[in-house]
Parts: structure tokens; C-alpha cells; sequence
């Protein structure tokens, strides 16, 4: 007699194999390697009877058959995951956010909500991969990702506006009476954001601005402090420049001069948005993001 239910390590295969459509990147995620994607897949259709996948040379697709499934099982592990946290002693939450914002905005904040709610461990990872290049046992994801996805909850928890700072000890060297004068100043870019400078210049109309120098780095953390040691001039983020503009470390020369962005979102999938865990802690970002934006408008005129 068949078994009532397939075998769940072949669920679990198809489910991220199908939810990145990628048996590589399943592989990855679930640490096997792609031979054994492979074989818990055929394995499953076999069980089932019907073909879950349509091998397109190196990509892959789902069949109708495998769309309706994937829709019906994701929810089902979900619920399985979320009864598991409900039983342990201590509540999990799983947090994937960017690492330079984790860095300067999250991590100073997160004392306040170990000091509300005690009994739920926060587990903060860091990335810049898409929401769908993730692993599947993410709770809550930020990003800014604004453009809405099907089966995808997303909230802006915090606005953003850019805008150029520096050292205050670099304007002292090389002043900065009018926007041109940027062109005896070193741009700091990041490849994260490498339109950034272009994006400001061509809001003020001062497109055709060329600076003395331009200095590549990796990272944004990397930008932010070079700016911090006075080796030229960067873009800076509201969220997180606040702090050192509020304490003088970084000043914003023309003030009012700032460009929106998307901002930072919540995303989680939309069959948990009501799950309590989740609710209260995307409460709780919101509540802060809401005191953030606040204050920003006082700080930074236009921020």
C-alpha cells in the first residue's frame, strides 16, 4: 500500500526548487548537492504520478500541475514551521537584511525590542540577493525592493532620501560655495549604488559636474567611511548617515538638495502576514521607521 504522504526531504527539494525555479540554488539551500535535488524530484513525480518540471536545456520550469502543487505545499511547510515555533520555550524569528543598513539603522535599534518582548530571539542575517534568491526559513526579509510580487506581503517601514556629505574637516580644506565646486572634490562611489552621484547631480541640474577624482569601493559601509576619514565626498543615505550627521562626523553641505528613494520594505510571504510572531516584530519595525522619518525631517531639511 502506498504510503498516505510523499516523503518530506522530497517535499522540501521541490518547494525550493520550485520557488527559485533553480536545482542548483536548491541545492544550495537546502546543502545537498544538485544530484540529489534531481533524484528527490523524480522521485516525488514518481509518487504523484505526474510531472512537476519541464527541463528547458539549463533552466527549468513548472508545469501547470507543479504551479497548482507548489501553491498548495508552501503554505503547508509554513504552517508546519510556524507550529514548531509556537512549542519552543523561546520564539525564533529570522531576519534577512541589508548589511549596511543592518549595521547603522537596525542593530542600534534592536536592544529596544529585546528589552519589549524578551522571549523571541532574533537571528539577523545579512545580503543584497532579491527576496526570491533567499532561503525559504526567512521569517521576515528588508529590502528595497518597492514593485509589488504575487504572494509577497510588503510594507515600507522607512523612507529615504540621498544626498552628498563629507568630512567637516574636508570642507575646510576645499570649501564648497556652490555646486560646481564639486569638481575639486573626490567622489566616493560604491557598486551597490553606482548611479547614485549621477542621479543627485542631474535632480540639481549640475549633470555636467566632473570631479577632480573618483574612488571605487565595494561596499557601501566602505563608502561611508572612507567619507568618515576625509578622503573625499560620498552619497549618503538618511538612515544611515543620521546618527553621524547628527553628532558632527559627517555634515550635508547642501542641506535642503536631497532625492527620494523607494526606502527600505518589510517583505514577508503574504500566508503569514497575520502569523503573531511576524506581526509583532513588523509592528514594532514600523513604530520605529515611523520615529526615524520624524526625526529625519528636522535633521535634514528635504531628508
Amino acid at each position: 500500500m502506498k504510503p498516505r504522504l510523499p516523503p518530506l526531504t522530497s517535499i522540501r527539494a521541490f518547494e525550493s526548487a520550485g520557488r527559485q525555479l533553480s536545482f542548483t540554488q536548491a541545492a544550495d539551500e537546502l546543502s545537498v548537492t544538485h544530484g540529489a535535488i534531481s533524484h528527490q524530484i523524480k522521485a516525488l513525480e514518481d509518487w504523484l504520478g505526474v510531472k512537476l518540471f519541464r527541463r528547458l536545456g539549463k533552466k527549468i520550469e513548472l508545469t501547470d500541475q507543479g504551479r497548482l502543487y507548489l501553491d498548495t505545499i508552501s503554505p503547508a511547510l509554513n504552517a508546519i514551521a510556524s507550529a514548531s515555533r509556537s512549542l519552543r520555550s523561546r520564539e525564533v524569528l529570522r531576519v534577512n537584511a541589508l548589511p549596511t543598513f543592518t549595521m547603522r539603522w537596525l542593530f542600534p535599534r534592536l536592544a529596544r525590542f529585546r528589552e519589549q518582548y524578551p522571549e523571541v530571539e532574533v537571528e539577523i542575517s545579512t545580503g543584497l540577493e532579491p527576496y526570491r534568491r533567499l532561503p525559504s526559513n526567512l521569517d521576515v526579509v528588508i529590502r528595497r525592493e518597492a514593485e509589488p510580487v504575487p504572494g509577497l506581503y510588503k510594507r515600507r517601514v522607512l523612507n529615504e532620501s540621498f544626498f552628498p556629505v563629507c568630512a567637516p574637516g574636508l570642507l575646510q580644506r576645499l570649501p564648497l560655495a556652490r555646486i560646481t565646486d564639486l569638481s575639486r572634490h573626490t567622489f566616493l562611489h560604491c557598486h551597490a549604488r553606482r548611479s547614485a552621484w549621477s542621479d543627485w547631480l542631474a535632480s540639481v541640474q549640475h549633470s555636467r559636474v566632473v570631479p577632480a577624482e573618483s574612488l571605487e569601493l565595494e561596499h557601501l559601509y566602505f563608502a561611508l567611511q572612507a567619507a568618515l576619514d576625509g578622503l573625499g565626498m560620498t552619497i549618503g543615505y538618511s538612515s544611515l548617515v543620521a546618527s553621524d550627521i547628527e553628532d558632527g562626523r559627517l555634515v550635508a553641505p547642501f542641506g535642503p538638495l536631497t532625492v527620494q528613494s523607494p526606502g527600505y520594505f518589510i517583505i514577508i510571504r503574504e500566508e503569514r502576514r497575520h502569523d503573531p510572531l511576524l506581526k509583532t516584530f513588523c509592528d514594532w519595525l514600523m513604530v520605529e521607521g515611523e520615529r526615524f522619518n520624524k526625526h529625519m525631517e528636522t535633521l535634514v531639511p528635504g531628508g
